[in-house]
């Protein structure tokens, strides 16, 4: 997915981390930023969701990025599951480890 600008990105965030981003931008200048969505299942209540995260590159060198929380529980004891690993996540509702690929694609 195309986004035209660092502010469109943020706009993807839940407020409660978009404002904690913006904090960490106010210090700060943005040289280079990577922004994408990633499946994510917390670890407390299971939630699967699918979740902005974004890396940012400083004009001093160094780097960033935001640590996901469930925007079910707010717990910040959440996975990234790449696809290669969605075997190993749990089912939210069952709680066995029972997923599987279905039908996958990108929608560009």
């Amino acid at each position: 997915m195309f986004h035209s600008s660092l502010a469109r990105c943020l706009g993807e965030f839940p407020y409660w981390e978009r404002k904690e981003l913006e904090e960490l931008l106010e210090d700060k200048e943005v040289n280079d930023y990577q922004f994408s969505f990633q499946l994510t299942q917390c670890q407390e209540c299971l939630c699967l969701s699918s979740r902005p995260t974004i890396k940012f590159l400083f004009e001093d060198g160094s780097h960033s990025h935001n640590y996901p929380r469930c925007t079910k529980c707010r717990s910040e004891n959440v996975r990234i599951l790449s696809l290669d690993w969605l075997e190993m996540a749990r089912c939210p509702f069952c709680r066995e480890k029972s997923l599987e690929k279905g039908i996958g694609g990108t929608w560009e």
